[in-house]
């Protein structure tokens, strides 16, 4: 699996670095960086005018906190040879076990458990020896045979990785290729993608800035106008979420004989069967966290849909009953991981505990893996501006009001439109869990998969209008839309399942995610979560104001002519004045963009050879 030299076997190296780290052990890697509070919205006025460096100068000045270097940041003494990074990179160097690797599924030597006191009913007992015991209610007891695997014995190592010791490092930068290599297989190298601050948000009464991680020009552009006008005319977002983390394990359960019998004897253990289930993350517990419910779910089994699909794995009577009978028996162990996104906790908690539900329920074992649909863990944020604050440009509070609450009411009716609707949502959601880390593919399924519960797919956004109550109301009837604008609330929400963790996976390999966050006050995995909601609503409402006013492409275009320029071959000191060029004359195309730069271009080289 790993090309080694032919004199140098794995047992070498196992023994090698094993005596290597009994005589220097490799000191702890350096803390990550303390958060700071994000500074006053106003200080950031006039940002995106600057140029990268300055940018750059004005985080740090921000942020002192985040941006100082600890005493160990970078090691003076070249024989301890540590990472600078907030956390470890590690190589897997092969395990030494004598069994074929090509046997990985079958059982080894049995392990040594955990020793523990007996109970009673639905207790755990452990004996020292080769397996768990655990005491059902009855008298009946489970058997859990705990056997070592190929994974036993891997050999790990902290790969080195070398910084220079400059001041001007900027750490917000791409991967390092001794990290990409260790964290996805096959790995040929790195992509880069740009990162933008979204200004200008409050939440619940916090300022704050956004990393957003996106290639799409005008997103955090119009992000930020659209916070801006939220946090100063509305009194910024307002959010909630859940106080647990919670996290959903599935195991489906297969050939049940007697299906009422079975929910029955899992309902009569549920108590044993958390107990069981967490010792299979007795960290996760040992932090607060852990396995704290089972729901048992049964559900109607449809015949395969697929018209080419001929045959069936039952007998005659069996397939016959699979057609109008059949139902799943599915378990969910609801799992509370913290701070940590939870899915690889999840996947080990279902695979730990799927035998003893066989055993309960007689029934044979299906797929037991994590749920990405998380329920438990949904996040929401909400806004509220008068009227008359929602005037944009030249079109008034009532016009603006209008036309978003009629494209949101179309999407309602439309999924053609619904689907470009909550494209946008997710363009500013992707951006931030790309920013930080988060598993972005699952937040995708998850939201989509929420917004079509009801039968068909929706908008993630709501929109809707309130009228004033008490002295300051006025008579809607009037003429004057002033006036009526003085009574009148634009009312916008989202609520959508949102995992994410800030503490564990990739956060530990990647130095750039720590900083990211602590841009954001290094938020929990619960902060995280509304922030981002209220990035998502503050995206669609940026895109609903634009196209039902001036139209999308006039700010979009403007902003995609500064990739013309580039795509055109501009160096780097005439990008500006060609995408300048071409929003004036209104050509933003590729081959206006090779005109404008071969015009400078030349232009630029007459006059310095004039001036020679």
């Amino acid at each position: 699996m790993f090309d080694l030299p032919e004199d140098v076997t794995f047992k070498d190296l196992q023994i090698y670095f094993k005596n290597e780290f009994a005589k220097n052990r490799l000191p702890a890697p350096p803390a990550p960086p303390a958060p700071s509070p994000p500074a006053d919205p106003t200080s950031w006025s006039g940002f995106y005018k600057k140029t990268l460096k300055d940018r750059q100068n004005m985080v740090k000045a921000a942020f002192p906190k985040l941006f100082a270097k600890p005493a160990n940041h970078y090691p003076r003494n070249p024989s301890t040879r540590t990472s600078a990074l907030p956390s470890s990179a590690l190589r897997t160097l092969q395990p030494t076990l004598p069994q074929d690797l090509s046997g990985r599924d079958n059982p080894a030597t049995p392990l040594k458990s955990i020793s523990n006191s007996a109970g009673s009913n639905g207790s755990l007992e452990w004996s020292r020896s080769e397996s768990l015991s655990l005491k059902l209610m009855g008298g009946r007891e489970y058997q859990h045979k705990q056997y070592k695997t190929w994974l036993d014995g891997v050999v790990v190592e902290r790969q080195d990785v070398n910084f220079e010791d400059k001041d001007d490092v900027w750490p917000i930068n791409g991967l390092s290729e001794d990290i990409a290599d260790n964290m996805v297989e096959n790995c040929i190298g790195t992509i880069g993608l740009p990162v933008g601050l979204a200004l200008n948000f409050i939440i619940d009464g916090k300022p704050l800035v956004i990393p957003m991680a996106i290639e799409e020009p005008s997103v955090v552009a119009g992000v930020s106008g659209a916070a801006k006008t939220i946090s100063q005319h509305g009194g910024g977002f307002t959010v909630s979420s859940p106080e647990r983390n919670m996290i959903t394990a599935q195991v489906v359960l297969l050939d049940v004989p007697a299906m009422d019998r079975a929910v029955e004897a899992l309902h009569h253990e549920h108590d044993a069967i958390v107990k069981f289930a967490n010792t299979f993350i007795t960290n996760m517990v040992s932090r607060g966290g852990g396995v704290v419910d089972v729901l048992v779910r049964r559900m109607q089994r449809r015949p395969n849909p697929n018209p080419r699909h001929k045959h069936s794995f039952a007998s005659a009577r069996g397939a016959e009953a699979e057609s109008k009978e059949s139902e799943w028996l599915v378990v969910h162990l609801h799992i509370d991981v913290c701070d940590a996104m939870g899915a690889n906790c999840a996947s080990t908690v279902a695979e730990g505990v799927a035998p003893l539900l066989a055993e309960l329920t007689g029934g044979r074992i299906g797929v037991r893996i994590v749920s990405n649909l998380c329920v438990e863990r949904m996040a929401k944020a909400s806004f509220r501006i008068p009227f008359s604050k929602l005037r944009y440009k030249e079109y008034s509070g009532t016009t603006v009001a209008r036309g978003i609450l009629e494209a949101y009411e179309w999407a309602e009716d439309d999924p053609f439109r619904a689907t470009t609707n909550n494209k946008g949502v997710m363009n500013g959601i992707d951006a931030v869990c790309i920013a930080t880390g988060q598993d972005w593919r699952a937040i995708e399924a998850a939201v989509h998969a929420w917004t079509s519960m009801e039968g068909r797919y929706r908008p993630l956004t709501r929109y809707w209008v309130e009228e004033v109550e008490g002295e300051d109301a006025q008579d809607t009837k009037m003429e004057d839309e002033k006036e009526r604008e003085k009574g009148m609330v634009f009312c916008g929400e989202i609520e959508v399942p949102l995992t994410v963790g800030t503490k564990g996976g990739v956060l530990n390999t990647n130095p750039v995610y720590k900083y990211l966050l602590g841009l954001m006050g290094s938020p929990n995995s619960r902060e995280l979560a509304m922030i981002l909601a209220c990035v998502g609503l503050a995206q669609n409402f940026a895109a609903l104001r634009a196209l039902t006013t001036e139209g999308i492409q006039k700010g979009h275009m403007s902003l995609h002519a500064r990739n013309m320029a580039i795509a055109a071959g501009a160096p780097p000191h005439s990008i500006a004045h060609v995408t300048a060029r071409m929003v004036e004359t209104g050509r933003i195309t590729l081959d206006a963009a090779r005109e404008f730069v071969e015009a400078h271009l030349t232009a630029t080289t007459t006059v310095q050879c004039v001036q020679s």
